[in-house]
């Protein structure tokens, strides 16, 4: 078994960050990338947060969002949303995990992706967050591994393009965590609501 172990260790593919900034934010108004929670943009917080744990990261974007003071991989697979996102990281680097991680999610820490990172299991197409009370893990939070990319391809075959379904319909590992870690922020309403927490 300890040689079993040591084989797959060797095997393991190299994980890098994936933080999603291409969205167009319809329901907020304004790009949830360069909301500022914490003295910052939420986008650059999300990668220094990746960063901070020795994670090469890259910005996936819109070919007309034009960054040029970060690494990005733009989005090839056009009108998906995350999952093309996902594609899009997987075309650039198939032989890499992708953690991926969306900029709505202001709640996510270090210590959220710290449990993600242990409870890696790269036999399985992914490791996702799940909220304790939720019925169904957070796909925006989520390690996919290398083996995902077929996975996820066969299903755009079929018409289908939302992450969730993939990771429900799949063998993953799951992390569970409070469900406060994972409030995704799609309004003015709600960020005014999560400034106001986070300052009290």
């Amino acid at each position: 078994s300890d040689h079993i172990n040591t084989i797959m260790q060797q095997k393991t593919a190299p994980i890098q960050g994936l933080v999603l900034a291409g969205g167009k934010s319809v329901r907020m108004g304004t790009d949830k990338g360069l909301l500022n929670y914490y003295g910052k943009s939420q986008r650059d917080y999300a990668i220094e947060l990746l960063e901070s744990l020795n994670l090469k990261t890259f910005l996936s974007v819109r070919k007309e969002q034009n960054i040029t003071d970060r690494s990005t991989v733009e989005d090839v697979f056009l009108g998906l949303g995350p999952f093309g996102a996902i594609c899009s990281a997987f075309q650039s680097d198939p032989n890499t995990a992708w953690m991926v991680l969306a900029t709505d999610l202001p709640y996510v820490d270090e210590k959220v992706i710290k449990l993600l990172l242990e409870k890696r299991d790269p036999t399985k197409i992914a490791t996702a967050i799940k909220g304790k009370d939720k019925q169904f893990p957070e796909p925006l939070i989520t390690i996919w591994e290398p083996k995902a990319y077929p996975i996820l391809l066969n299903y755009l075959t079929l018409g289908i393009s939302c992450p969730r379904k993939v990771l429900i319909n799949n063998d993953v590992e799951i992390a569970e965590i409070e469900d406060d870690f994972i409030i995704n922020v799609n309004t003015p309403k709600e960020f005014d609501e999560v400034k106001k927490n986070l300052n009290d």
